[in-house]
Parts: structure tokens; sequence; C-alpha cells
């Protein structure tokens, strides 16, 4: 009779020990799961910023890598790439332009975000937390591709804002003077870096960030400049 008390114990007990190991790994893979799960567009409270932490939001990076050179996109790529972060596209003008191409090309003047409008050529914001890119799309007709020069970008996100000039920085884009403000409207530092010898010129090709913020209002521009006056 003791020996078969002893066998049923040892069963319980065994039958534990696989309970409380299976829980336990459970709740490892349950952990390991979030965090390779990305992060979500959120406008909690707690945060300055209506995308908060988001990987996938509007970086430094993500701009210069646009501007390069020779980066040919389309109007899919351009909804896809803020679509993805959850951006409305808040104003997209089609129009013709001769400033790019050269010639009478197609353009259209994009606005992208979350709280923001576009009027009177510039972006407001209409809510304490807001997000907003404007640019011009340059494309050829007959591709249906095209390429960007310039992000111009407002925020109520420091944190944003100071990784992005943080990100600047470290790639090398120095402070160099101060905006002209009777061409942009507004003071603002400028920061530039040096892209080489334009083809088949003598201009020197830079890439720049203006600075225009004040009073915990962010405002940046960054773009490429080819040096070449269309």
């Amino acid at each position: 009779m003791n020996k078969v008390l002893h066998i049923s114990a040892a069963i319980v007990f065994a039958t534990l020990v696989l309970a409380l190991s299976a829980c336990r790994q459970t709740t490892t893979s349950s952990s390991v799961s979030n965090e390779k799960e990305p992060q979500t567009h959120t406008t909690d409270a707690q945060t300055d910023s209506v995308v908060a932490t988001d990987s996938t939001f509007f970086t430094y990076e993500m701009a210069m890598e646009i501007l390069q050179p020779g980066y040919k996109c389309d109007e899919k790529f351009i909804e896809r790439l803020f679509g993805d972060m959850h951006f409305a596209m808040q104003m997209a003008e089609r129009y013709i332009s001769d400033a790019d191409w050269g010639g009478d090309s197609p353009a259209i003047s994009y606005c992208w975000g979350d709280n923001v409008k576009y009027e009177n050529y510039a972006q407001v914001a209409t809510g304490d937390q807001y997000f907003g890119v404007n640019f011009n799309f340059f494309f050829d007709e007959s591709r249906k591709t095209g390429s960007i020069k310039r992000f111009a970008i407002i925020t109520s996100s420091r944190q944003w804002y100071q990784r992005f000039m943080q990100s600047a920085n470290k790639d090398g884009l120095r402070l160099v003077g101060n905006v002209d403000p009777s061409i942009y409207g507004k003071k603002g530092k400028m920061y530039q870096k040096d892209a080489g010898q334009v083809a088949d010129s003598t201009e020197e090709a830079y890439y720049y960030v203006y600075d225009f913020s004040i009073d915990g209002n962010f405002d940046v521009e960054i773009g490429f400049d080819n040096g070449v006056d269309m």
C-alpha cells in the first residue's frame, strides 16, 4: 500500500513540475514575441507627440535616403510610405513646374500628417499635438517616376526634433550661418554638408537643414541643393 502511495505522489509531483515548466516557457515566449512587435501609432496623453516613439516615424535617415541624387520613386511609393506611418494625406495638388527637369514637367505638391492643414503655401497646426510634412514631387510623365529635393516638417514633438538634429549633426551637417529672412519670411539657422561637385558643372552640391524652430514649435526643412539654377 505504501508503495502505491509513493508512486502516486511521484506522479503528482512530476505533473506539477511539467505544468510549471510549460507555464514558464509560455511566459518567456510571449515576452520575446512582444519585443519583436513593431510599435504602433498612438496619441497617448503621456507622450509629447502624435507619433510617440514609433520606429517607422519619418526620420532624418528616411529623408536623406529619398533626397539622394538619382533616387526615383512614384506616387504609390509615397502613399505607402506615409500610409504605413498612419499619416493622412492633407493635400495633393497637381501642377506644372519648370524648375526641376528643365521643362514643363508635371509635379504634385503634397502635405501628409496629423492635426495639420496646408493653406496660403504653408503648413498650419490644427491641434496641440501635430506632425506635418510638405514637399513637391517632380516626375516624368512617360515613366511616372520622379524625385523629391526637400521636405518641410512641422511638429509639436521635442523628442522627434532632438533626435532629428542629433542625426543631422552625426551625419556631418554643420552650422554655417543664418537663413536669409527676406527669402523665407522667418528667421532660422542653416546647416550644410558638402555633397561633391555636380556632374558637368563647376558648382558644388550640398545637403542642408534649415531650422526655424521657436517657442516649442519645431519647424525644419531638409533638402538637397545641386547648386544649379534652372
